[in-house]
């Protein structure tokens, strides 16, 4: 059990695919710390995780919010980033600059953030996992803000894999991913925009939460972007 009394920290381990990952990771016996900016969101995840993690607030553009939550949360070996702002849906001509800045400042410079500052408390056989997402990869109607976040962040995790070793770093890039079960108005609207996953369905938060598991146990996994996006790339 490599992750048995690791203690894992998950920013964005509130809801979704975070929320998931926590659920596996405490099976395998992990001490596992979730971090949000919604305590609301917290108090929900810790009741349904039995009270069994720890949990706190943080704004990971932020950071002084960040440096202060490393100092509060002190040593860990694993490092999670789940946090994801609501997609930028627009065409690039008619795209507000603020809003794209404010993706960039919740996305990318907070995992950012997380990186530079986590790496004073992490342990030396540790990792790291961020989140990027395929809209790097293929061109969809209105997506070019979320493109060049994701891209910024597999650019990054490849260049530190380098600079940060002995600690390995990676990068999950997921699908289309349902909000809950069924969810057929996710799935039409992805298609509008032109998506055609061959096996004609949204992921699931479980099923990507394993894609971060995997990462977190391969002791061989470096620099590595992992895609899960049920053939999305393919076709």
């Amino acid at each position: 059990m490599i992750l048995d009394n690791k203690r894992i920290v998950i920013v964005g381990g509130s809801s979704g695919i975070g929320l998931s990952l926590s659920e596996q990771l405490l099976a395998e016996g992990s001490e596992v710390v979730i971090a949000s900016r919604s305590l609301d969101k917290l108090l929900t995840a810790k009741k349904k995780l039995n009270d069994e993690v720890s949990t706190c607030e943080l704004d990971a553009s932020d950071e002084k919010s960040v440096i202060k939550f490393f100092s509060k949360i002190g040593s860990f070996d694993h490092l999670v980033v789940t946090i994801k702002p609501d997609h930028l849906v627009s065409p690039f001509n008619e795209s507000n600059v603020i809003d794209a800045k404010q993706a960039f400042d919740s996305k990318f410079w907070g995992q950012y953030h997380l990186v530079r500052h986590g790496l004073k408390n992490i342990s030396a056989c540790g990792s790291i996992v961020l989140t990027s997402g395929i809209a790097s990869a293929r061109s969809y109607k209105g997506f070019s803000g979320t493109a060049a976040i994701n891209g910024a962040i597999e650019s990054l995790i490849k260049s530190l894999s380098g600079e940060i070793s002995p600690v390995r770093i990676n990068a999950v890039s997921p699908g289309f991913i349902e909000r809950h079960d069924d969810d057929n108005d996710r799935l039409n609207t992805v298609k509008s925009l032109g998506a055609r996953p061959p096996i004609n369905r949204l992921g699931t938060p479980k099923e990507v939460a394993e894609a971060y598991l995997y990462l977190l146990k391969n002791e061989y996994s470096t620099g590595s972007v992992l895609i899960l996006d049920g053939g999305e790339l393919c076709v």
